[in-house]
């Protein structure tokens, strides 16, 4: 009787801070053990963008424009009305785990038709390839929003909101670590078999089976509805009723969540409209190599990530999401400018640039992220992260893209018979466009919509800005202190006999 009373020492470990069960370890393990498998998918795809590698796949074995590249890259987001129907299937049957698992590995499954297009070779004309690409884009998106939908809805139930920053850096830390041996590797590979025929076939496959085992770590996680905040859906009388438009718009009536999703659509179309065609420009203009492009978008990014996610995951904790976002916003603002000094023979501003995005973008994903789970109610968290998944998709990704690419095709003949001078003696090109369209939007975005975000753990920038520089100066002072004692202690050994 006694033993059935005991509480072992794993089971009041603290993890990230506090105390935990051992069951909610080992689920908070579990999710970050599956990123290591998990991330090699993602870097060779870059879903729900490109990698350099699907970018390569697409400009240079299929040969399409950037207005057929925008296009494909919009497919993903398009498809996101697909959370509509499993909002309401969620509400009425729950089943978030046996959804995650089905959608998750089906969505690598599909993937996997592509890395089938080299075999086939000859045997298929480029129209055809092309409807073969979309095809899968459009089933491998679908399944994967289902995913989505059904695991960040999971992890509101699987972590303590008290540690919600610490745990979503030390998850992120791991992702940019996986991510950062994945990309070397990557890179390395790419030198070796740059003209083997067969490398999309290697790397495709490589990516569906490793997403596969990522799916793996989730069926040892215990299900939302006896996580350690337990989810529950609608009750059994109220299953028979019809999921209805009030309950979907809901988000749109909670004046928080409203003024979070007007941020994440203006910021989200600010960052696209240029951020596909980052890799065309660095393989069209710049003429960078695979395993360039690999170094500076993916893995130079990495490193700054790993060395400063933890402080900003203390840094979430501690002040809230709010003053760490707008900072980093204003931040991001420097680093399409300083993509405007990048030429052939001096790219060093897109390693600068590089740096800063893999210190800031990351804090704005993370905020962005956690903000869309923790400002949502706990049962109808379902139905929010639907509607903040398809405002920012249909509002934000797909138009800034479809416009980008069309602009980019439109102004490509005008420029170049233009010839108009740019900075350090180039010539406007249509990313030079893009890249001043994306700054004024960014800098709007976080005038307008960025200070109107509500988040009541949190302090205000102006309170986070004084606290850290109080911070700061208080650090300097001790370091002060403890300075003038070491050099007292050191004329002491010198001179003994002085007091």
């Amino acid at each position: 009787m006694l033993k059935r009373f005991s509480i072992s020492r794993e089971e009041i470990l603290p993890k990230y801070g506090m105390p935990l069960d051992a069951a909610t370890q080992r689920d908070l393990g579990a999710a970050i053990y599956s990123i290591v498998f998990g991330m090699a998918y993602f870097i060779i795809t870059g879903y729900p963008g490109a990698s350099p590698l699907f970018t390569s796949f697409l400009k240079d074995y299929l040969g399409v424009s950037d207005s057929a590249y925008g296009l494909i890259l919009t497919l993903p987001f398009i498809t996101v009305l697909i959370q509509v129907p499993f909002t309401i299937y969620v509400a009425r049957r729950g089943r978030i785990k046996q959804s995650f698992l089905v959608a998750g590995a089906l969505a690598k499954v599909t993937f996997l038709t592509l890395a089938f297009l080299p075999i086939l070779g000859n045997r298929l004309n480029s129209q055809a390839a092309f409807l073969i690409v979309v095809a899968t884009i459009l089933l491998t998106s679908t399944f994967n929003w289902i995913a989505d939908s059904a695991i960040n809805t999971w992890f509101g139930s699987l972590i303590p909101t008290e540690i919600k920053g610490r745990y979503f850096s030390t998850r992120q830390m791991i992702f940019t670590i996986a991510m950062l041996f994945y990309a070397l590797t990557m890179s390395q590979l790419l030198q070796l078999l740059r003209d083997w025929r067969w490398k999309y076939t290697l790397f495709f496959g490589l990516a569906v089976l490793f997403g596969l085992i990522d799916i793996l770590f989730y069926t040892k996680v215990r299900p939302p509805e006896k996580a350690y905040l337990p989810w529950f859906h609608t009750s059994p009388e109220q299953k028979v009723q019809t999921f209805t438009m009030h309950q979907f718009l809901m988000p749109l009536r909670d004046s928080r969540y409203r003024a979070y999703l007007l941020f994440t659509i203006s910021w989200s179309f600010s960052m696209q409209i240029s951020g596909p065609y980052y890799n065309v420009y660095m393989f069209n203009d710049l003429k960078f190599s695979l395993g360039q492009m690999t170094l500076l978008s993916q893995i130079i990014p990495a490193i700054a990530t790993i060395l400063f996610l933890r402080r900003i995951g203390q840094a979430f904790d501690h002040y809230g999401f709010k003053p760490i976002l707008i900072l980093s916003c204003g931040v991001s603002l420097v680093l399409p400018v300083s993509w405007m000094f990048a030429t052939v023979d001096s790219n060093w501003f897109v390693y600068l640039s590089n740096v800063l995005s893999g210190i800031f973008n990351i804090g704005i994903d993370l905020a962005i992220m956690s903000l869309a789970i923790f400002l949502a109610p706990h049962a109808e968290r379902s139905a929010y992260l639907a509607m903040k998944s398809i405002a920012m998709a249909l509002l934000g990704f797909v138009p800034a893209i479809m416009i980008g690419g069309f602009l980019s095709d439109l102004l490509r003949p005008v420029l170049l018979a233009a010839q108009l001078p740019f900075f350090r003696g180039q010539v406007m090109n249509p990313f030079h466009v893009l890249l001043i369209l994306t700054f004024c939007l960014r800098l709007t975005t976080l005038l307008v919509f960025a200070r109107r975000l509500h988040e009541p753990t949190a302090m205000s920038f102006s309170d986070f800005v004084a606290h850290a520089n109080a911070t700061h100066l208080a650090q300097l002072r001790r370091q002060r202190v403890l300075l003038r004692e070491k050099r007292r202690r050191l004329r002491q050994r010198l001179n003994p006999r002085k007091k």
